[in-house]
């Protein structure tokens, strides 16, 4: 299979999974993730639609990647713990 993503998507997708909200994502995230990447590449690079701009909006608060979807879900990312 051809290789489609740049490496920025690349670098998003692994940074999207090291998130401390991907530890309450399941395997059926994985689509849902891939889907944000594209739709981001395309908003970055000035060739997404409309639609594909909102969805990008609904797919990030899907994923608990907003403050307001954090809220709404009722997660909190603890603070670390600090040496100071």
């Amino acid at each position: 299979m051809e290789d489609v993503w740049t490496d920025h998507q690349k670098a998003l997708w692994r940074s999207l999974w090291e998130s401390p909200q991907a530890t309450q994502w399941d395997d059926a995230a994985g689509l849902t993730v891939a889907v944000l990447v594209t739709y981001s590449q395309a908003i970055l690079t000035g060739t997404a639609s409309a639609w594909q701009a909102q969805e990008a909006r609904y797919t990030a608060e899907a994923l608990g990647l907003t403050p307001a979807a954090m809220q709404k879900l009722n997660w909190r990312i603890a603070e670390a713990d600090s040496d100071d």
